[in-house]
């Protein structure tokens, strides 16, 4: 009788805990870079198949128009993008970006929309990951964590503890009967919510007493997309020396 307490008991534990099964397709456009996917690197651009429930992205969007007889590079700050939805398929989609006065005006307000199969909007959280200085090198795992656990407008950090917590008083009935069990299922319950989160935590709390790791090599086409942007901030004269530059090498 006492065995069949405790499987009984951890039967509704598991139940308790795990999370639907069901997934999210996220259709992006083909100019979206993904950078991050709930705080972990992106493996692809494009579609990705999502767990149901809260889903946080970051990416830019890379884009290109012609300037008079020049082709101009377009890269975006970095966008993060916040949403809660169920076993659906979305869509999100961004403007076009045909002139030097479309990328100022998507610079200084991102206009996004997401929507359903039905061409119903769906509602989302949005933000900037923003760093000054030289962008190239940079490491989107760490600075996605850092804004995690601050309270930014699409942080995975406010939602995810409030899941945590819910999902801890849901079993805490169930576990107060079976003491030998109750670190077990703590433990298995943070890690179904939060994978994302809590292991970018540990990581970070394991780098204070290491050297930081080295900024990964950027791409040819990030140098290609800053080399674009930096020239276009320089002035007629340094455009001149860094032309002169050029020619000597």
């Amino acid at each position: 009788m006492k065995y069949q307490s405790i499987l009984c008991a951890t039967a509704l534990m598991l139940v308790a805990v795990q999370p639907a099964t069901a997934d999210v397709n996220l259709n992006l456009p083909k100019n979206a870079e993904v950078l991050t996917v709930n705080g972990k690197p992106a493996v692809k651009s494009g579609n990705l198949v999502l767990a149901d429930g809260i889903n946080q992205i970051a990416f830019r969007y890379a884009a290109q128009y012609r300037q008079q007889a020049d082709s101009v590079h377009y890269l975006s700050d970095v966008l993060i993008v916040r949403f809660d939805a169920s076993a659906q398929t979305l869509t999100l989609t961004l403007p076009g970006i045909n002139s030097a006065r479309d990328a100022k005006k998507f610079d200084e307000s991102p206009k996004l929309t997401l929507s359903n199969t039905q061409d119903e909007a769906v509602s989302f959280t949005s933000d900037k990951l923003i760093k000054n200085g030289i962008q190239l090198g940079r490491d989107f795992e760490h600075e996605i964590l850092q804004y995690n656990l601050s309270n930014h407008p699409a942080s995975l950090n406010l939602t995810m503890n409030t899941a945590t917590t819910q999902a801890n008083d849901a079993i805490a009935p169930v576990l107060a009967s079976q003491p030998q069990i109750r670190q077990t299922a703590a433990v298995t319950s943070t890690n179904l919510i939060a994978p994302a989160v809590m292991s970018s935590a540990a990581a970070a709390v394991n780098d204070k007493g290491q050297q930081t790791t080295p900024a990964t090599t950027p791409s040819q086409t990030e140098i290609s997309q800053m080399l674009d942007y930096w020239y276009k901030q320089a002035n007629d004269s340094t455009k001149a020396s860094f032309k002169a530059k050029i020619n000597k090498e």
